[in-house]
């Protein structure tokens, strides 16, 4: 192990506890992806016996428009874009296996519930692990939202 000469011992001790520090709640966002699929692995790898282990997948919800439009409903679309969150939550369940049993999956419903960064605030978790984006800057859209709202850790996977 290398040392940095301008570091004092204090410095290092300090980063060294943080590192090894226990977290207790751990939230991954989940996507039916590449990316997502690592980041759920990578959440459950730092889980430790006592690590409360949460995963959400969202599902934005459209408003009615003002003017008459042809087309599906707005209701209707709504209605499968919920329906996909929780099939997404079934692959994520199918992807954990016997490590499931005691996680918690919830689906962040557009208009229903609060944004991603507003419920993460309120939940404090000490580790939010997002999936990568390549395309994105800052690697997800959600990423800087939630580094400015929580004091959890954000890391991103895949």
């Amino acid at each position: 192990m290398s040392v940095h000469p301008s570091l004092s011992s204090g410095v290092i001790d300090s980063r060294r506890a943080v590192s090894a520090q226990r977290l207790a709640r751990v939230l991954v966002l989940f996507e039916p992806t590449r990316t997502g699929a690592a980041a759920l692995r990578e959440a459950a790898a730092l889980r430790q016996a006592d690590t409360d282990l949460t995963v959400v997948t969202l599902a934005p919800q459209s408003l009615q428009p003002r003017c008459c439009a042809r087309g599906p409903s707005v209701e209707v679309v709504n209605c499968v874009v919920r329906e996909e969150a929780a099939s997404d939550l079934c692959e994520a369940q199918e992807i954990l296996g016997t490590a499931a049993s005691d996680v918690t999956f919830k689906t962040l419903v557009g208009t229903r519930d609060p944004p991603l960064d507003v419920w993460a605030a309120t939940q404090t978790f000490d580790l939010i692990v997002l999936p990568s984006r390549r395309l994105a800057f800052g690697g997800h859209p959600l990423a800087r939202k939630l580094r400015r709202a929580t004091a959890a850790e954000i890391r991103l996977a895949g």
